[in-house]
């Protein structure tokens, strides 16, 4: 019954490619069902948001067959998804030169004895320094490519592209893992595009890292007592038998360049503090920092890395150890890139508290590697339709003018506002019906309060 707004149209038909004609029928009507629905979004519930001139009853059978059929038993996949979505994503918001993509996981609580996939995992969100909480649900490693806006000072978006469940039990591939099944995926997608993963600690790991393509950067964090070494091998003395050395001597671990940096009294030679400027979460920071080169031979083997050391002077934040692959990166350029990962755990919560990812109820296995990948490709397109045309509604403009001091335009939970606006005036126009559809109109929005309720 909603009407799909002429804007949101073309983006939704860009990824006519994964479905049948069926299919991408109930694609357009689940999408507008979860954008439209007020309460906690179950499948049930957001099937009736999706057909609200039809009130809820247990008098007869409900005809939503089609709806949960839509992630159990049709014939698309996640991966065909992520793809369409990934070409939508490219090609609307024009991204020019390399491209920075963000991994990491995150736990979607679930609870039920015969849930595919369920398992016990670290919980981030109630863990502390001294306590690892754990909780019931699915492990998903979600991969996003992050976008600059070009509208000044705002915050980096993270548009989801790919997701896969990281399955309990020995045997089952790890986080690290799938994160470069992904990482492989994107790049035969897009041969010839060049880009940056970026990562936090967990995937500093050879899982990921050994056999790097040519044409990925990485930038993460590393462990503060990683044992590195000089990557200039020492030349070997004539005659001397066995193997030519590899490496070099070992150098100071990174925990260790700071401490001896401390220790310097000069301004000149090796291992010296280094005053940067750079824009860090939107403030602006002077941070201090040490750089070298060196190889860890336990996750690049023999690959030379820049090993970046970062000290706050105002003491807000802890020493951090930050590494790339790329010799030639400045260390503002490091530190500007590893703090765009943040914009990663910003979707995670978006996903959660915004679309109620955790809210559908579903067991089956087609189901479960389905339902979660769909609603961040949904995601996805949304926040493509805000960026491109979706700020410029006279919606977005209405909405604008009563903001906060706290709010922010670029959110998931501002930009769904502006669609659920638009969505309800496209659909329900004075203009555009006769009294009896009016009256009917009237009778729908009913029937979708009570939805609410």
């Amino acid at each position: 019954m909603w009407c799909m707004i002429a804007s949101l149209q073309p983006l939704v038909d860009g990824l006519a490619g994964a479905f049948t004609r069926p299919s991408l029928a109930t694609a357009c009507q689940f999408l507008l069902g979860w954008v439209m629905c007020l309460g906690k979004h179950t499948l049930g519930r957001v099937a009736h948001s999706a057909q609200p001139q039809v009130p809820p009853g247990h008098a007869r059978r409900h005809g939503l067959d089609g709806y949960y059929n839509f992630f159990e038993r049709s014939a698309w996949t996640a991966s065909g998804l992520a793809y369409q979505v990934a070409v939508l994503v490219l090609s609307r918001l024009c991204f020019f030169g390399r491209l920075t993509l963000l991994v990491d996981d995150t736990l979607a609580h679930k609870r039920g004895k015969s849930v595919w996939g369920l398992g016990w995992w670290r919980d981030a969100v109630a863990s502390t320094k001294k306590r690892v909480a754990t909780a019931s649900g699915h492990n998903w490693v979600v991969l996003a490519v992050a976008y600059c806006l070009p509208f000044g000072k705002q915050p980096i978006l993270a548009l989801p592209l790919l997701a896969r469940l990281h399955l309990p039990g020995q045997g089952q591939p790890s986080c690290p893992v799938l994160a470069k099944q992904m990482r492989a995926e994107v790049l035969g997608w897009f041969p010839r595009q060049r880009v940056t993963l970026v990562a936090d600690g967990a995937y500093a790991c050879k899982e990921l890292l050994r056999g790097l393509d040519e044409r990925v950067v990485f930038v993460g964090r590393m462990r503060g007592d990683a044992c590195v070494y000089d990557p200039r091998p020492p030349k070997a003395k004539k005659g001397r038998r066995g193997p030519k050395a590899k490496k070099g001597p070992k150098l100071p671990k990174p925990k260790e360049a700071a401490a001896k940096a401390d220790r310097k009294r000069t301004r000149v030679g090796e291992w010296l503090w280094r005053t940067v400027e750079v824009v860090l979460y939107g403030e602006s920071r002077s941070l201090s920092v040490v750089s070298y080169q060196a190889v860890w031979p336990r996750v690049l083997a023999l690959r030379p890395l820049q090993i970046v050391v970062v000290r706050d002077p105002e003491g807000r934040m802890r020493d951090c150890y930050l590494f790339t692959t790329d010799l030639k990166a400045t260390a503002p350029w490091v530190l500007t890139q590893f703090a765009w990962r943040w914009a990663i755990e910003v979707l995670f919560r978006a996903s959660k508290q915004v679309l109620d990812l955790e809210a559908p109820h579903h067991w089956s296995q087609g189901s479960v590697e389905k339902v979660a990948p769909w609603v961040w490709s949904m995601q996805s397109v949304i926040m493509v339709w805000y960026v491109t045309v979706g700020h410029t509604t006279p919606e977005a403009v209405e909405l604008r003018a009563s903001m906060g001091a706290w709010d922010s335009e670029w959110s998931l939970r501002h930009m769904l506002m502006v669609l659920r606006r638009a969505v309800l005036n496209a659909t329900i126009n004075p203009n555009s019906a006769d009294q009896a559809e009016l009256t009917e109109m009237v009778q729908t929005l009913k029937n979708w309060a009570n939805l609410a309720a």
